[in-house]
């Protein structure tokens, strides 16, 4: 087991923060949610010419063929700047989703979604429960003809008015498949809705007898959802690592400000208080990072070792992220509960992503089950 990156990580990190750190500003970036901004174009495509996208991707299938490694480290410094992109959703998510399809979808999508050209995202969920079954899955898919009819409403849809396709989990009798759909299709309306982070915007997406036709079958699942617990768990790791940068730029905001705000006549980073509070945000950090990098860094095609690396990372990093982005407002006093003042960013994004694909208590529960096994 590795634990220290390598010279090439290192050069990746150093340039993914050069390249973000140039073009985003924390100030800017509220001016923009403030105008409800839906992608960032600027950053989307200075991103893409640097390939981060096709960086995993296996060079026989037209990516780079780096490591997960290489490529989570982009999303831990995605985390602690906060570009307005769609790296989730349509660089991870849609991204492996298509990797585990049909050799005809990889080649007919796959090339555009690694290169920018297209936007990819994934509509799963119908309620607040995290959960793919028979109840929580309405949208159905009917054979006609030589195809089938999709018809139901997909919520939490990450960036859906600016992707280009989306992978809509569906169900056809009893077998649950993924299909692909153009957002231009007829039959498809999409409509923002609120996010809590507003940096990865929502949308709710309506199928109403929208035509698939059997080439975009993506995955047809089998019973244990094996495919999907598959990509949703190498995106419980990205994710995490996303957590761990967000957690990063907390601590480094607050003991910036420590050192510079003066309270009775000397910096508030000299009183103890405010000195335990960031020493405890460095030490809930650097275990976040061992197991958000161990989840990154185990073979994805071995399930029970990818599942409990994830979920173990899932459980931990988003309390440590909820923690640390709370108690960053509470360094900074009055100012840090201010609209004017980024730390509420990091707040929302660490609610959010606590949320995604379910709580820490559900990954709890999912690590006890798989102890017991």
């Amino acid at each position: 087991m590795q634990f220290i990156l390598t010279d090439l990580q290192k050069e990746i990190k150093e340039n993914a923060e050069k390249l973000l750190s140039e073009q985003i500003d924390l100030l800017n970036t509220i001016k923009k949610v403030d105008e409800d901004l839906r992608l960032d174009s600027d950053i989307w495509k200075l991103v893409n010419e640097q390939g981060w996208l096709a960086l995993d991707v296996p060079e026989e299938d037209g990516g780079l063929g780096f490591s997960t490694v290489d490529a989570s480290i982009l999303s831990e410094v995605a985390g602690y700047y906060l570009p307005i992109i769609p790296l989730f959703s349509s660089g991870v998510v849609f991204k492996h989703l298509l990797l585990n399809s049909s050799d005809e979808i990889k080649k007919t999508y796959l090339s555009e979604i690694i290169s920018g050209e297209k936007i990819g995202t994934f509509g799963l969920y119908e309620s607040d429960k995290y959960e793919i079954n028979n109840e929580s899955v309405q949208t159905s898919l009917i054979s006609s003809g030589d195809g089938w009819i999709l018809n139901g409403i997909k919520k939490y849809v990450m960036f859906g008015d600016v992707s280009d396709y989306v992978a809509v989990l569906a169900k056809d009798g009893n077998e649950f498949k993924f299909v692909l759909v153009k957002t231009t299709d007829a039959g498809i309306d999409i409509k923002n809705t609120p996010s809590l982070d507003q940096t990865r915007p929502l949308t709710e997406i309506t199928f109403k007898d929208v035509a698939v036709s059997s080439e975009n079958i993506m995955i047809v699942m089998d019973e244990e959802l094996s495919v999907w617990n598959k990509v949703q768990n190498i995106a419980i790791a990205f994710l995490s690592m996303e957590q761990v940068g967000g957690s990063q730029a907390c601590l480094e905001m607050s003991t910036s400000y420590a050192k510079e705000r003066i309270q009775f006549g000397r910096p508030i980073g000299s009183f103890q208080a405010i000195q335990h509070i960031c020493a405890n945000m460095l030490l809930q950090i650097e275990s976040a990072k061992s197991l958000a990098y161990n989840s990154v860094r185990v073979d994805i095609n071995d399930a029970t070792e990818l599942e409990m690396s994830s979920l173990l990372a899932k459980s931990y990093c988003s309390e440590v992220y909820n923690k640390i982005a709370g108690d960053n407002i509470q360094v900074h006093g009055g100012i840090g509960f201010t609209w004017e003042h980024p730390a509420h960013l990091y707040f929302k994004k660490a609610k959010s992503d606590s949320l995604l694909f379910g709580s820490s208590k559900s990954a709890r529960s999912k690590i006890a089950e798989l102890i017991n096994l």
